[in-house]
């Protein structure tokens, strides 16, 4: 679906201001708001003049793909006075936002950078981001599929050119699921029980699939597909709720299946015993973001047609949702000293075939900005012998349109990460309600927010 125009958003830059923004993850806003004088609300800032006609100016681009100066480069050949240089950081959670951060206090912030959607609220708290709607960004919008673009779009402004994402799939060995009886992958979570409940009593010490114990992201994907909505805004207020009836109906129905036995607890998700089961068969499915194939594929590259993909099992009764695991855009920092040029740039990056093709090969993106350009990508050459001759990009593609647009990620999700991961953890070793691990990161997660000076209250 692509997107109207004017964009439609979310809470504006403004709105979180009046929900009470006083505080700064790396101190206070004050000390922030004294290294530049361009930083402070959107609005309120000097726009930035485009460079002069011969002018040569060199763009930074801070990212955690290595591959992303190949895809530069077939830029540079075309832009001799706009040159891009990709400086490769450590993932944002490992230290890469930390660094962003602290480009901004001292001053020597890269032109542009990449940012995943859930941490752009946080950026917006501390003035970090420019608005590049203030410099024609939005006339591109129509290029982008809407859910990714809403990801960075607020009421008055919009912070970041959706880059990639994720939207979640069923990858699942189809050769060990006709030998366990179970006739493909499951249409409705009800199915997947019996599912796993087949496979785990076949006594072959297989599972159907390991359950990524503490992993927030796997869990956020998951209620965004039953319907929750952990986060909003209403009168100036943040709004926390991580027990809505989505949620919990999700974290009951995987208690249950942990607590029957019929998924693998010993082989954590990322670790070389879940590779080897992957390969053996032993572990059958895996459940995650898009860009999971390439994971898959690398893993076992010489076993082609063991593999298929399908669309994530749906609740029964209701109407069909999907979820998206990850997600980042180019954002520009406040105080970048080329935004205008850095937005080409960006929307180049997402919107050219080249780049996207690039991207994918050089960097292993998982779902590229528009549908568009995912249906006519190198990853979309008919049918894969890898992935049982599917040509599963259109099984994604599908799913795509599924995806809520209504979503919002919260000021603090870091720290939600840790509180989610921590009391899931806890519940598993402990034998303890799910649910309550949920509530217990939903109250610490207000603490987080009202202890950042804004307004905050439990939806339940």
């Amino acid at each position: 679906m692509k997107v109207p125009l004017p964009p439609p958003g979310g809470m504006s830059r403004r709105d979180l201001v009046r929900a009470g923004l006083t505080a700064s993850a790396l101190g206070s806003a004050a000390a922030l708001g004294g290294c530049a004088a361009t930083v402070g609300p959107a609005e309120d800032r000097p726009l930035v003049p485009p460079k002069g006609p011969d002018e040569n100016i060199t763009l930074t681009y801070w990212t955690w793909w290595p591959g992303l100066q190949a895809v530069a480069d077939i830029w540079n050949a075309e832009h001799p006075d706009i040159q891009v240089r990709a400086v490769t950081i450590p993932g944002g959670l490992d230290g890469g936002y930390a660094k962003m951060f602290n480009s901004l206090i001292a001053g020597n912030q890269p032109d542009l950078a990449q940012v995943e959607f859930f941490q752009i609220p946080s950026f917006l708290l501390e003035n970090g981001l420019e608005d590049l709607g203030r410099y024609g960004v939005t006339e591109y919008a129509d290029r982008y599929d809407e859910w990714q673009w809403l990801q960075a779009s607020y009421v008055g402004g919009h912070y970041g050119v959706p880059v990639d994402s994720g939207p979640m799939t069923y990858f699942y060995r189809a050769d060990k699921y006709e030998e366990w009886g179970v006739d493909g992958a499951p249409a409705t979570w009800e199915e997947y029980a019996e599912a796993a409940r087949r496979v785990a009593a076949a006594g072959d010490g297989a599972f159907i699939e390991s359950f990524p114990v503490g992993d927030a992201d796997w869990l956020a994907a998951m209620c965004m597909q039953a319907g929750a909505r952990w986060f909003g805004t209403e009168g100036g207020e943040w709004s926390v709720n991580l027990v809505d009836d989505a949620s919990v109906r999700v974290a009951e129905f995987w208690e249950g299946l942990v607590r029957e036995g019929v998924l693998d607890l010993t082989r954590a998700v990322w670790s070389t015993g879940w590779f080897q089961g992957l390969q053996q068969g032993t572990i059958g499915t895996w459940t995650v973001g898009s860009w999971g194939d390439a994971i898959i594929r690398g893993n076992d590259p010489d076993n082609p047609g063991r593999w298929k993909a399908a669309g994530m099992p749906q609740w029964g009764g209701g109407e069909r949702r999907e979820g998206t695991w990850g997600g980042s855009a180019s954002a520009v920092l406040t105080g970048a000293p080329h935004p205008h040029e850095a937005m080409l740039f960006a929307n180049w990056l997402s919107t050219d075939q080249r780049a996207v093709d690039a991207m994918i090969t050089e960097c292993g993106i998982g779902w590229a900005a528009s549908e568009e350009l995912n249906t006519n990508s190198v990853r979309n050459q008919g049918p894969d012998p890898y992935f049982s001759d599917q040509n599963y990009t259109s099984t994604i593609a599908e799913a795509t349109g599924y995806i809520p647009t209504d979503w919002e990620w919260g000021p603090t999700l870091s720290s939600t990460k840790d509180h989610i991961g921590d009391a899931f953890r806890s519940a598993v070793a402990e034998g303890t309600s799910f649910v309550d691990a949920l509530a217990l990161a939903q109250k610490r997660t207000v603490d987080d927010i009202r202890n950042k000076g804004l307004s905050v209250r439990s939806a339940s």
